[in-house]
């Protein structure tokens, strides 16, 4: 990345971290622990779906710099024959004002795995598979609808879409689709208004989630997975399609890439993290892409000898600074390992959070964030487990703070942020019906 004088932090915030420390051995933190005066300033645990519906694994958040969120998810209605799921939303105002419950999706369809994100002042887009194609949506910060339910794919079948947002309200949606029956990474802007870009085409792909991200001043980057052996990115302006570079030519041989995530800083400074199957075992990885063009080396964000799972986070504050979240398996347990990566691409100590899967991560204007993730816990009675979601705060200098249970019924956690450190996170209940539930804090 570019080099940087004198930071200049967006906000100050009163606030008082005690008891921070961090022991180091062999490489590996024990994890810190950290108190905060705020710590209990949680909102009450509410219910996002509608009572008698039954929710699905994948609810998302978005917040917007008033601290206004839009929380998506999919759930359908028992009451009714056949029992369709359906994308919906609602909005959540920072006061705590919830408003009502819209549905994005037709009767009859089959959508599943959207994604949402908001501009500056809450105008939304949401995207999502359905029927082999993938689709869009714009979203007022009202709540209200805009535009009628949008075809994004241009061949199907497409899927696995993301989405990010520009400060001024214009998305862009990328996603992997099917011609002829080769691959493509594709991405469209969604604008404000509801009406669509011409497709881009990216270039081929391998099937795997492409990832998404955008600068102040509205310049995306999206990187995906060509034909599995190589991680590629490009920028997108709004006058340009940059041509595609290829991150991992330095690591050809760890290739059996996948599980790409993007952060993107204030000026357009990237982090591209992603995980090998190659070489002796899974790894974890990290490259830097400086708004200029420069292209560092790949980071070996975990040790050599950790058996790295598939599940992890990357979550980039508006200076560059990074923190990146991975599982590690370990006798069939799966561990979460956290490790800070600042602007000029030094890596942190490695901190151990405990057994934990599917972790999420926001941070604010200034890199103090959440981790937000769940733990399968064994039980000696039927069923034999539960499931509990998790959140722990952390400060931009990469000190953590203490777990904190948000609920003992609850599984893939998401969490959105305001730009001084309240964060919003969206679960489903691990017991039937499924509801989805949210929570706000610290």
């Amino acid at each position: 990345m570019a080099a940087r004088g004198t930071r200049h932090r967006r906000s100050v915030k009163a606030r008082v971290w005690a008891g921070v420390s961090v022991a180091a051995a062999a490489g590996l933190a024990v994890t810190a622990t950290l108190s905060m005066s705020a710590e209990a300033a949680w909102t009450s645990t509410w219910n996002v779906s509608a009572s008698g519906w039954i929710g699905s694994d994948s609810p998302q958040v978005a917040v917007d710099r008033q601290g206004d969120s839009l929380l998506a998810w999919t759930a359908c209605d028992q009451a009714t024959s056949g029992c369709y799921f359906r994308v919906q939303t609602r909005v959540r105002t920072a006061a705590g004002t919830t408003g009502a419950i819209r549905t994005l999706s037709p009767d009859g369809a089959a959508p599943n795995w959207p994604e949402v994100a908001s501009d500056d002042t809450g105008d939304s887009a949401v995207v999502w598979q359905q029927d082999g194609h993938v689709v869009g949506r714009r979203v007022a910060a009202s709540g209200a609808l805009v535009g009628p339910l949008q075809r994004l794919s241009t061949s199907g079948p497409a899927s696995n879409p993301v989405v990010a947002v520009t400060p001024g309200g214009t998305a862009m949606a990328a996603w992997t689709e099917i011609r002829d029956g080769s691959e493509y990474a594709v991405a469209r802007r969604i604008m404000i208004d509801g009406t669509l870009g011409a497709p881009i085409t990216l270039g081929s792909a391998h099937g795997d989630k492409a990832a998404i991200g955008v600068d102040r001043s509205g310049r995306f980057v999206v990187a995906w997975v060509r034909g599995g052996s190589e991680v590629v990115a490009r920028r997108i302006s709004s006058t340009t399609v940059g041509g595609a570079l290829v991150l991992t030519s330095a690591i050809a041989s760890y290739a059996g890439f996948g599980a790409v995530r993007v952060g993107v800083d204030r000026d357009g400074d990237a982090v591209i993290t992603y995980h090998s199957g190659g070489g002796d075992r899974a790894q974890q990885w990290a490259s830097r892409w400086s708004r200029t063009g420069t292209l560092s080396a790949p980071l070996r964000i975990s040790a050599s000898t950790d058996n790295v799972g598939f599940a992890h986070a990357l979550a980039t504050d508006l200076e560059g600074d990074s923190m990146i979240v991975w599982n590690r398996l370990n006798s069939g347990r799966s561990e979460l390992l956290g490790r800070r990566l600042s602007a000029a691409g030094t890596r942190g100590a490695v901190v151990a959070l405990g057994a934990g899967d599917r972790p999420d991560l926001a941070v604010d204007d200034d890199g103090d964030g959440m981790l937000v993730f769940h733990t399968v816990v064994p039980t000696s009675t039927i069923p034999y487990s539960y499931t509990k979601t998790t959140a722990r705060t952390f400060t931009r200098s990469g000190g953590w703070g203490t777990a904190k249970i948000l609920t003992s019924d609850g599984r893939v956690p998401q969490v959105g942020s305001r730009p001084t450190a309240r964060f919003t996170v969206i679960w489903q209940r691990e017991a039937s019906p499924y509801t989805i539930r949210s929570v706000t804090g610290p």
